[in-house]
């Protein structure tokens, strides 16, 4: 595959990135949220995800974001998306008032007599209805940069996410483009491309799509196609951890080098693999996906996935970002490496 189809993919992302920005219009709102410190902020809620209540003001230049388990009291006339830890969403307006207990349900959706009341800490995410396609959009940008004098060599990296929810629907595209290389000698890239579709079935199970793009010089992988559908179920999901198993099947077109063989292959390989996310406030982010592809079509052949990313927060949106990615294929169909592992650090930025 040439490069650059997958330059056009990471610029989508990134005019992605740029637009959600730039197109989020600011409306008057009021909001309020009300901390355990005592301090009031009037404005509008921007959304809940990680233990993070996001609020913007009129005379804040920038979002806040605030710790959920500090906040005392919200109150909002707006319609928002309400996800609970255990699977369920609801579509209304939102009421938090101080509980004399940790134990009590002082969160209310909805404001009238028939409104549901659960505990604070029960509600996982909250997202406005009511703002367009950019404004819904959630995700990173890392950008890493690495060179030595001694011998010319040089190493960059581009990781892009962006996702999109609406309702018990998501969808998530990234980006992970790696280079390296010396200026008088030999580079190599590694650049991949994943659509992932997610759709919640129940509180507990979701279906889903993957299709995946892979080019790698260090296998000798010209691209291989990924095509499936899984079944996943979550396992435990608070506002602080998330982890989910998920098993399906995928068709798979693979090219590799001319130089080690020409052959183009359509596979069928099963899935099955794990999520796992773990969120602190301020301090540290770590995201990780396993996955495994037992080749169908030739019997002992078996491809894995490993993906992680680690972000410290260093002030407001930005954080230091350290990547691990590997692939490993135990059965190549021709005379290629089997395990292709890199490491990067980079600095990024979250919206």
């Amino acid at each position: 595959m040439k490069q650059t189809t997958f330059y056009r993919l990471g610029l989508s992302l990134v005019l992605t990135v740029t637009a959600c920005v730039s197109s989020a219009e600011a409306k008057h709102v009021d909001d309020v949220v009300i901390l355990k410190n005592g301090d009031r902020l009037t404005g509008e809620i921007k959304g809940l995800q990680r233990g993070e209540l996001k609020f913007k003001a009129s005379y804040m230049a920038e979002a806040v974001r605030l710790d959920w388990a500090r906040v005392e009291r919200l109150e909002s006339k707006s319609t928002f998306l309400v996800y609970l830890i255990d699977g369920t969403l609801f579509t209304n307006s939102v009421q938090l008032r101080p509980a004399n207990t940790a134990e009590a349900d002082n969160f209310a959706i909805g404001g009238d007599q028939k409104a549901v009341r659960v505990k604070q800490m029960d509600v996982l995410r909250i997202t406005p209805v009511e703002t367009g396609f950019w404004r819904q959009l959630e995700g990173s940008v890392d950008l890493g940069f690495g060179f030595t004098s001694g011998n010319d060599q040089y190493q960059t990296e581009l990781v892009a996410t962006a996702t999109y929810r609406r309702g018990d629907d998501s969808l998530t595209g990234s980006l992970d483009a790696a280079f390296s290389g010396q200026t008088k000698g030999e580079s190599s890239a590694r650049r991949e491309f994943v659509l992932d579709y997610r759709k919640q079935l129940s509180p507990k199970w979701y279906s889903g799509g993957i299709f995946g793009l892979l080019s790698s010089d260090q296998q000798s992988l010209d691209l291989r196609t990924t095509v499936g559908g899984i079944l996943g179920r979550n396992i435990r999901q608070t506002e602080r951890t998330r982890f989910s198993v998920f098993g399906g099947v995928a068709a798979t077109r693979e090219k590799y080098f001319a130089t080690v063989g020409t052959p183009r292959a359509t596979n069928a390989d099963g899935i099955a693999g794990l999520d796992f996310a773990t969120f602190r406030f301020t301090t540290t982010d770590i995201t990780s996906r396993f996955s495994m592809f037992p080749s169908l079509t030739t019997p002992g052949r078996m491809r894995m996935q490993f993906n992680s990313d680690m972000r410290i927060k260093i002030a407001s949106d930005l954080y230091w970002g350290f990547h691990v990615y590997e692939n490993f294929d135990s059965k190549p169909p021709v005379r290629a490496d089997k395990n292709d592992l890199g490491i990067s650090a980079s600095v990024g930025w979250k919206f």
